[in-house]
């Protein structure tokens, strides 16, 4: 049986603003197995960043703090672990790729000081060690001439070649597990082919677990054997990859599927969207946090949340009162066809 490397239970995650408290996460549970790979999806405003914060313990201070749930890395509760422990286990038992490498990056210190550096906080070894596995991990993530760009400085360097760096500062310690938060949002689709590939090359070869967030459910059905599903801060749907392709229950789910450019639609009929916006953080409805832009909204959907429950299979679970009556509609529709 695969054990699981990080267990996520009922996460509050709160920021104090001027105009009161917000709660960015609210009652957010995933697990993450040995080996495997997490896909967390929703449109920006979601959560999913903010999530690998709190697991990270990287919430902007003061304003920023876990408010409730339980963070499990191997058995330790991070959410109440102190900050001191926590500097240890970042980048030694868990790596962050951060969504924009060019802010990840220090722009006065070059590639090779910043990335000897982890070396040296998390390894017992010399400065001397530590440039040499430097030049070899550069080398691993496929960066040329790895020697020459240990000299050089984050802007000399192309997008592309500066992902990689951050993916090598990020595995450098060899984590048990990597959180990739949009690492692919500003490269071109190839370089956006070549980072998953070297991030799915680098996980086989070293077994480790991956939580991938994006907002692209193409990459999460390549990458992924699981997926959380988060709109507002509240998982809507969550399963495996089948699950959520192949039995979507939640019309969230639905709407960014649908919105998926095909390549069977007409050349000239307009892609599908979901109407309005994510609500903010202060304007949150009563109900379900979809309903105001839902095709299927009833007066239940409007009076209170509803709660995650189990669809189909057991570990496929969707937080929607219609479900079960989209699903009836649509398998009548498919007898009559």
């Amino acid at each position: 049986m695969t054990e699981a490397v990080l267990e996520v239970r009922d996460l509050v995650t709160e920021f104090d603003t001027d105009e009161g408290v917000v709660r960015a996460v609210d009652g957010v549970s995933f697990q993450v197995n040995e080996g495997e790979t997490l896909g967390i999806v929703g449109e920006s405003g979601c959560g999913k960043s903010v999530t690998a914060q709190s697991i990270m313990r990287l919430l902007p201070q003061p304003m920023g703090r876990i408010a409730g749930g339980q963070i499990l890395f191997q058995g330790r509760n991070l959410a109440e672990t102190d900050l001191e422990t926590m500097r240890l286990i970042r980048g030694n038992d868990i790596g962050m790729v951060f969504q924009e490498p060019m802010t990840a990056l220090n722009p006065v210190h070059t590639i090779g000081k910043q990335l000897a550096e982890v070396l040296l906080l998390h390894k017992p070894i010399t400065s001397q060690q530590a440039i040499r596995e430097s030049v070899e991990i550069l080398d691993r993530v496929g960066i040329p001439s790895p020697d020459i760009r240990m000299t050089e400085y984050p802007h000399q360097l192309s997008g592309g070649m500066r992902q990689r760096v951050v993916i090598a500062m990020a595995l450098a310690c060899r984590p048990k597990l990597l959180i990739a938060d949009e690492p692919t949002t500003a490269l071109d689709v190839t370089i956006q082919a070549q980072i998953l590939e070297l991030i799915q090359e680098l996980q086989r070869d070293m077994g480790m677990s991956v939580i991938l967030i994006t907002h692209d459910l193409g990459v999460i059905a390549e990458t992924s054997r699981s997926v959380v599903v988060m709109y507002a801060g509240k998982v809507a749907e969550k399963g495996s990859v089948f699950d959520i392709f192949d039995r979507t229950r939640h019309p969230y789910t639905r709407g960014l599927l649908s919105s998926i450019p095909r390549l069977d639609t007409e050349p000239k009929s307009a892609l599908p969207i979901i109407p309005g916006m994510v609500p903010g953080l202060r304007d949150l409805p009563v109900g379900c946090r979809f309903e105001n832009r839902c095709p299927h909204r009833k007066p239940s959907c409007i009076a209170s949340p509803p709660p995650l429950e189990q669809a189909d299979d057991v570990g496929h679970e969707v937080a929607c009162y219609e479900w079960r009556n989209i699903r009836a509609a649509e398998s009548a529709e498919e007898s009559r066809s």
